[in-house]
């Protein structure tokens, strides 16, 4: 008989001298009782392990907080978070150490970290749209080769000259200094792409081609891993072996997995999320794949991140599968790996031989300029600019947690001893410490790449300086089916005309998750549809219903779609980029709290902030569509289409006036103009108070403000449906009054956001004040709130982009009358 109790196992025998007990001692390892059993909870591994995420992600979390001023990578408060823990500082004290890190504990630890490296690669290889990122890696395989193969020599040979280890076997250190050189020449996609999402510039250009040169490197780094495996068997039969296996392992990802992956995303209904069972069997098989990757003899990393790549990225599939995954693998798995790299990273080791370590860093900093000098030879020849290649090289020597891993195999195999292995560690450490904060600053305004420039290279596109006998340039950018109607219906009160057709860029805005490629891609059906690894649903019924508009248009429309696939808060760059080469002199936006949908929080705040910096920094004019209530569209018996337009003055009350010009020539269009004359004396106390300067630029403005109402009012003579009225006021509380009072039957009301002739209207001081003064305007926003109109009526907000979005434009265009560039002939009665 046997029972089970707290200290141990207690067999009962009997025997002929009666019943006798055997008391085995219970080695409990992994979890305690409590200390109310009497137990020491640090005594077992499970109690250890979980202090040590505690203290790792306090210690991270407090070095990101202090550090993030000056730009410091993530990465590198994880890694110094980790070092803080291990021997270099905390681990002096024999104590703690012996506490803390446990020997029993540390078998767990090393397996724990290996699997949150496994996870963490698994999660960035599913984001990869793996099409779209060979196509830019076909056109940019320079430099993903060349800037590599430099850097692979350069370090490769200094380290042959300088570097000799008395630690590591003769025999075996030119393949150290061969796989070294190798590990600190390769630009991964892991660690690029996880550094480029952090600094915002995963959606740009250079963005863009850092990636499609990193995949380039890859594809570089297995085959150098097989060729190396492949070179240490012994024998033939075990090289037969092993390419069969790698072949058969390489045609069941292609032919078996893949097929059922993609059969598990079509069958999931759109807008459903996937089965549950689907979701855990693909985590579980991310740990079998590394397995028998592991097995085959190539590195477990390559298996998770070929079965992250197998997998469709982006809805259904691939975005499920990170927002479920992806929080618990980079804030509680991953931070045991920078714990194992703490522990085995001891900085005191450099104080051993000084020599040493300043030989090892200038072997490494020469490697980094290698690639660094080259990146911009062989960016001259894509035309790119010199100080763009500068840049593009600083991210192909970023370095991360693919390098550490390589380090710990290396170390592992007796490669490595634990000084190098400390020196390697302060070099990614400090390289990528001191190349992140270098990219971000560089690259901060993300101009344009190519040598070319535009011919109106600087010139403000506006819709005033847009002649009316010329093509009418658009970018409409819509988030969901619910923006298509108004924003048709403004298209159409546009007025497309022979003279003036209407070019339409449409843009499909898409939150980028479960990918790390940005794409903005023109959707041309049966056409480029094969370039998506996913078929994103929402997208063909908005494309469709802009080209049934395009083919039922009282005029002539073209409409070319566009796709774009990015985190929201580098949205705009794409949307800049495409105004810039299509010079469009107008890009439409939806309010982000339009058709009272009830969006989640986070994507709400995201679209709010997208459009302030779209509007910031749109080198044209922009007009932020507010249609709360789904107005704008929808059929109704009026003869004609109604317009009001607020004028107090500046240039964005020009753009929203040049807008009704052109509306105006419409026939079943009533455009009604309220211009607000502010005594400006009685405001400011006078003009003495303004310099010289500021009294020309403001007799500028307002010049350019009456050339622009005599045009409008000159259209009377060929048009009945023109009226303006003028309202005379003393200061900003007199003009939201008046407002208050102009309430009609309007279809739609366009006013500028901005009002410099008026200081009461002052947007940012007001912003604190009204919730949406930030995209809107004072005016705007209470254009758009219940007090006019009870809220029903939709508001375009015109703002002047380029330079007159931060001050009244210098340009010579733009101190003449719009009559000189869009007037046409009228026939006077």
């Amino acid at each position: 008989m046997a029972t089970s109790r707290e200290n141990g196992t207690a067999s009962v025998h009997f025997n002929s001298l009666g019943p006798y007990e055997v008391c085995v001692k219970d080695d409990r390892n992994v979890g305690s009782y409590g200390i109310f059993f009497g137990d020491r909870p640090l005594d077992f591994v499970l109690p250890v392990t979980l202090c040590q995420l505690c203290i790792v992600i306090v210690f991270s979390r407090a070095l990101y907080f202090l550090l993030r001023p000056m730009k410091t990578p993530k990465f590198t408060c994880n890694v110094l978070g980790g070092i803080l823990l291990g021997p270099s500082f905390l681990g002096r004290s024999s104590g703690y150490w012996e506490v803390v890190f446990p020997p029993r504990q540390s078998g767990y630890l090393i397996l724990v970290s290996l699997v949150g490296a496994t996870y963490f690669l698994f999660i960035i290889a599913l984001k990869m749209d793996v099409r779209m990122t060979i196509r830019g890696a076909r056109s940019y395989w320079r430099l993903g080769v060349i800037p590599f193969v430099a850097a692979f020599v350069v370090v490769s040979a200094l380290l042959d000259l300088y570097h000799k280890s008395t630690n590591i076997p003769s025999s075996k250190l030119s393949l150290a200094h061969t796989a070294l050189s190798a590990i600190m020449a390769f630009s991964t996609f892991p660690v690029i792409s996880e550094a480029l999402i952090e600094l915002n510039l995963i959606a740009t250009e250079l963005g863009q081609i850092a990636m499609s040169s990193c995949i380039i490197n890859d594809l570089i780094h297995w085959l150098y891993l097989a060729v190396a495996h492949l070179m240490l068997l012994d024998n033939l039969k075990s090289s037969i072996l092993f390419m069969v296996s790698l072949f058969l392992f390489i045609l069941i990802c292609i032919f078996i997995l893949r097929p059922a992956m993609k059969m598990i995303a079509r069958s999931t209904p759109v807008g459903r999320p996937v089965k549950e069972i689907y979701v855990v069997f693909i985590l579980l098989g991310v740990l079998v794949m590394a397995g028998l990757a592991d097995a085959i003899g190539i590195s477990f990393l390559i298996g998770s991140f070929i079965f992250g790549i197998i997998i469709p990225s982006g809805p259904p599939l691939g975005t499920t599968i990170v927002e479920r995954s992806e929080y618990i693998i980079s804030e509680f798995l991953l931070p045991f790996f920078f714990i194992y790299i703490g522990m085995n990273a001891n900085i005191s080791h450099v104080h051993r031989d000084w020599k040493m370590f300043i030989t090892l860093q200038g072997i490494f900093l020469a490697g980094v300029l290698a690639k660094l000098l080259v990146s911009v030879l062989v960016c001259l020849t894509y035309n790119i600019r010199p100080r763009h290649g500068a840049i593009l090289g600083l991210m192909l020597n970023i370095k991360g947690i693919t390098e550490l891993i390589a380090f710990a195999k290396l170390k592992k195999l007796k490669l490595l001893d634990e000084e190098t292995f400390s020196n390697l560690v302060f070099s990614v450490v400090f390289t990528t410490a001191s190349v992140a904060p270098l990219v971000e600053y560089l690259y901060k305004h993300r101009p344009r790449l190519l040598e070319g420039e535009s011919l109106y290279e600087g010139d403000l596109r506006t819709i005033q300086k847009t002649a009316r006998t010329t093509e009418f340039r658009i970018i409409c950018c819509v988030h969901s089916e619910a923006n298509v109607r108004g924003m048709t219906t403004l298209l159409e009160a546009f007025n497309p005309v022979l003279e003036s057709p209407i070019c339409v860029y449409v843009i499909h805005f898409i939150e980028l998750m479960g990918q790390s490629s940005s794409i903005l891609l023109p959707i041309k059906f049966k056409q480029n549809k094969k370039f998506l690894s996913v078929n994103y649903p929402n997208t063909n019924p908005i494309i469709r219903a802009f080209e049934n508009y395009s083919n039922n248009s009282s005029g002539p429309v073209t409409v070319l779609p566009y796709i774009n696939i990015a985190p929201y808060k580098s949205m705009h760059d794409a949307v800049c980029n495409l105004s810039h080469d299509k010079l469009v002199p107008l890009i439409i936006i939806p309010f982000h709290e339009n058709n009272n949908i009830d969006l989640a929080g986070y994507v709400a705040t995201s679209i709010r902030k997208m459009n302030s910096t779209l509007q910031a920094r749109a080198p044209c004019s922009l007009g932020v569509l507010v249609d709360r209530n789904s107005r704008l569209g929808v059929c109704n018996t009026n003869l004609f289409f109604n317009v009001g337009v607020i004028f107090i003055g500046g240039a964005d009350d020009r753009e929203a006036l040049a807008l009704a010009i052109r509306m105006s020539d419409r026939s079943n269009t009533r455009v009604s103009l309220f211009r607000f004359v502010v005594m400006r004396k009685k405001l400011t106390g006078g003009n003495d108070e303004l310099s010289k300067e500021e009294q020309l630029e403001e007799q500028e403005d307002m010049m350019m403000d009456e050339g622009l109402i005599d045009e409008f009012k000159s259209m009377r003579f060929g048009n009945g449906c023109v009226s303006w009225y003028d309202i005379t006021v003393e200061d900003g509380v007199e003009v939201l009054d008046a407002i208050r009072n102009l309430e009609g039957n309007y279809d739609l009301v366009m006013v500028g956001r901005r009002h410099p002739s008026v200081e009461s209207l002052n947007d940012e001081e007001m912003a604190n004040f009204i919730e949406n003064a930030e995209n809107l305007g004072t005016v705007g926003d209470m254009l758009s709130s219940t007090e006019f109109c009870m809220g029903m009526v939709p508001v375009l907000v015109t703002r002047c982009g380029g330079k007159g979005a931060v001050s009244t434009s210098n340009s010579k265009l733009d101190r003449l009358s719009s009559v000189n560039f869009s007037q046409k002939s009228l026939p006077v009665d």
